[in-house]
């Protein structure tokens, strides 16, 4: 009598799903890094709608480059990095991308090529995935995004902007002592990102501060400034942007029942969570009195205890 096992049933089920789905065009890929419009809140993320997203926080060493014609291109370079979003495809969404980025074979003529490239997320986390880099695209200089991030590029191409200051920023003390405390008096109210967990895991010799790190389980409060453009010099220094100590980001912010876009500051090096001064410490939580919600604030001095402990 034939008899067959469990463990060949179930062999067999899995063969079958494989070959179902390369049938379908659906057997996924390594992962794809996209960096311009085909980010979230791109004109071309509808091809990825269906994708997985692995980390909206990652980066690939490159130059970011102004077409000019309403996409950035990504050119090979160690040099500095490229910040965008790391997703799961399909080999039929790779085919339909491949369409719009006008890859076809290897061709000298294509306008970009995807090739496969370490990318990193926010933790140092490191993974394969295809890049589409140029091509047969002419860059120059002038049309470089210091930033690396085609998101920030376009959300400073406006006068008027949205803040989200999730630490010592949603305090106005230090705004009056650097006489620019007029940029921050339009206080939209509390704001949500989700996504993310806060965590004191920028250290520095004086005490933790505050980041943001990528946790689908988790989410944080904040406080939504309507600022003008002339308010990014600031902010840009305060932050130490210019020194990596944390870099721009745009994240998607719940405001009163509606999600906005809006500019926020990542910390690029992360470390073990360390205790923010009592000073830090308290500049977030009287700047957060008010705004935040009683639970959060409970959740924030909480943490603080248990690290100066």
């Amino acid at each position: 009598m034939f008899y067959i096992t469990r463990q060949t049933i179930l062999q067999m089920f899995s063969m079958m799903k494989h070959i179902m789905k390369c049938l379908k065009g659906e057997r996924r890929l390594p992962y794809l890094f996209v960096y311009g419009t085909l980010r979230y809140g791109g004109k071309n993320h509808h091809l990825l709608n269906s994708a997985r997203c692995i980390y909206h926080q990652c980066q690939v060493s490159g130059l970011l480059y102004d077409t000019g014609k309403g996409y950035p291109v990504l050119q090979e370079n160690t040099s500095d990095w490229v910040y965008g979003e790391l997703y799961s495809i399909t080999e039929f969404q790779l085919r339909e991308i491949d369409q719009l980025e006008g890859v076809a074979g290897d061709k000298p003529e294509n306008l970009f090529r995807h090739v496969t490239a370490p990318v990193s997320n926010d933790i140092g986390e490191r993974y394969r995935a295809f890049v589409y880099t140029g091509g047969h695209i002419p860059h120059h200089d002038s049309n470089h995004i210091p930033s690396g991030d085609w998101l920030v590029y376009k959300y400073l191409n406006q006068n008027s902007l949205l803040y989200f200051a999730y630490g010592s920023c949603m305090d106005d003390d230090r705004f009056k002592k650097a006489g620019v405390v007029d940029y921050f008096t339009n206080v939209r109210g509390r704001g949500v990102v989700g996504g993310f967990e806060f965590q004191f895991s920028r250290k520095t010799d004086d005490g933790g501060k505050a980041d943001l790190i990528e946790n689908n389980r988790e989410s944080v409060e904040g406080k939504v400034y309507e600022i003008p453009l002339d308010a990014i010099d600031y902010l840009y220094e305060r932050e130490g942007v210019h020194t990596s100590s944390y870099r721009p980001a745009i994240v998607p912010v719940t405001l009163n029942g509606s999600v906005y876009q809006s500019i926020t500051f990542i910390g690029v090096s992360k470390s073990a969570e360390t205790a923010p001064t009592e000073l830090y410490g308290n500049e977030i939580v009287r700047g957060g009195n008010g705004y935040l919600s009683h639970a959060y604030l409970q959740k924030i001095r909480g943490k603080i205890s248990r690290l100066s402990t």
